[in-house]
């Protein structure tokens, strides 16, 4: 059985762009070997297929993150904005 990465995250958007993302709190190429990688995730429930990514974002300690974007559509039917949190499911699409 696939290992499910399981956390709890603050949604982010993307300024001027209307996109939004969730930072994934692992390090994908310590855990996967690969510094991007296919998922199937569910955020709050809603299931979506998408890629953990690194968009050149890096946190205060000069650290790479990786996120996971969130379609509009289900920040719609989940009724949330930037700041709310997601219940956030992951594992690997292969």
């Amino acid at each position: 059985m696939k290992k499910v990465y399981e956390f709890d995250a603050i949604l982010h958007e993307i300024p001027k762009k209307g996109g939004a993302y969730v930072i994934f709190p692992w390090d994908i190429r310590e855990e996967f070997g690969k510094g991007r990688i296919r998922v199937h995730t569910t955020f709050d429930g809603i299931e979506y297929d998408g890629s953990i990514v690194n968009m050149g974002l890096k946190d205060d300690q000069g650290k790479i993150i990786y996120i996971l974007g969130v379609l509009k559509r289900i920040q719609n039917v989940l009724n949330k904005k930037e700041g709310d949190m997601l219940h956030v499911k992951v594992w690997p699409a292969v």
